[in-house]
């Protein structure tokens, strides 16, 4: 919320009830700075894995095996926050949902059929919040 708004809501709130008051930003949660930590991550990984694939094939020049030591340490501390289920989810986005060829693959609901959204690093992480609960590290 910008300075501007903030006193604005100040003003109408002394119009209307007589009496001075004061905003304060909310703290964010541990949870929602996990997910934007998160974000930050996945884009970055996502980043770096189609760079070192688009230099491979546009250039012949293979990054591949120098990003590695990169990619097994940050998904080695993934395995300190994540489950079983989530990191998979969590490596099919980075590694198999976007294709050599320039193709894009889906997640589809077993039981309904639907489209499950993971286009976004948001999309991702509401997505593997539904397996947090499982125990199956």
């Amino acid at each position: 919320m910008k300075e501007d708004d903030i006193k604005k809501i100040q003003k109408s709130i002394k119009d209307v009830l007589g009496v001075k008051s004061n905003l304060s930003k909310k703290r964010p949660s541990v949870k929602s700075k996990i997910k934007e930590h998160f974000k930050i991550i996945i884009t970055g990984l996502a980043h770096l894995n189609s760079r070192s694939i688009g230099l491979k094939h546009d250039y012949k020049i293979d990054f591949i095996e120098y990003d590695e030591i990169f990619f097994n340490v940050i998904e080695s501390l993934m395995h300190l926050q994540f489950n079983k289920s989530q990191r998979s989810i969590i490596e099919w986005f980075l590694y198999d949902k976007f294709l050599p060829d320039g193709g894009v693959l889906i997640l589809k609901d077993e039981d309904t059929g639907e489209e499950i959204p993971t286009e976004t690093s948001d999309d991702l992480w509401d997505l593997i919040q539904q397996y947090e609960k499982k125990d199956n590290k």
